[in-house]
């Protein structure tokens, strides 16, 4: 078994709560990147399967590495295949996959081997793929979300997930130059489903700990009454081809 320094398991029953990537997002990468139907795709962090479905749905054969076994059985329900690992060491054969992907999951992993595993998995001209969705913190309501978020856990931060990786990705040596895209939409959800998005934000529940309830209940404060939520995000990507 394999075992994470933080426990995910406790945010796999709201984790499909939180907003998709943008399909004009995935489309474009799909056009940038020549994969014939069918190529072998390694998604790594894979959680319940939020990029791994879209993936798939789009014609590649998608083997999901995930070490959380909580996350494995929600995306079992929808028939992944799933390898129980870290992303620093998957047990993978070498040089067996077109795509090596990171949705929402490369800024909890080291660097350094993390893609050096990646390039180890990669066939000759293969791809990686780094992607996270943001939230649009311009919005009016993201920014009074923010600044509740931060009188219960000042200096709250987001870490590397907000971070461009071009300078890991150049440093590992491994990859040619990086390109990127940026698709921005609106997450139409209910009201629930919005709060239930948050408990499943690792980020914030590591910095808050026992503040988190006093949070989800500042942030349910602000939604009031209102039954559905107009959500702001961009889907951002980060990709580059193998060079070793």
């Amino acid at each position: 078994m394999t075992t994470l320094d933080w426990d995910y398991s406790a945010l796999a029953a709201h984790y499909n709560q939180r907003a998709p990537y943008a399909d004009a997002a995935l489309d474009a990468l799909m056009s940038a990147l020549p994969l014939t139907p069918g190529a072998a795709v390694a998604d790594i962090g894979a959680g319940t399967g939020r990029l791994s479905l879209p993936l798939r749905a789009r014609g590649l054969r998608v083997t999901a590495v995930e070490p959380n076994a909580a996350m494995r059985a929600v995306g079992l329900r929808d028939g992944l295949d799933y390898v129980d690992a870290r992303g620093e060491s998957t047990g993978l054969p070498d040089r067996a996959f077109a795509l090596v992907s990171y949705g929402s999951s490369f800024n909890v992993m080291e660097p350094g081997p993390t893609l050096a595993e990646a390039a180890r998995l990669l066939d000759d001209n293969g791809y990686i793929a780094i992607l996270w969705n943001h939230r649009d913190l311009d919005d009016p309501l993201q920014q009074a979300i923010e600044q509740a978020i931060r009188r219960h856990v000042p200096g709250y931060g987001y870490g590397r997930r907000r971070e461009d990786p071009s300078a890991e990705l150049a440093a590992s040596g491994n990859f040619g130059a990086v390109q990127s895209l940026s698709r921005g939409f609106v997450h139409d959800t209910s009201r629930d489903a919005f709060l239930d998005g948050f408990r499943a934000h690792a980020t914030l529940l590591r910095q808050a700990g026992d503040r988190a309830p006093a949070v989800f209940a500042d942030i349910a404060a602000l939604l009031g009454a209102t039954e559905r939520v107009q959500v702001p995000f961009h889907t951002r990507i980060w990709w580059a081809s193998c060079t070793r």
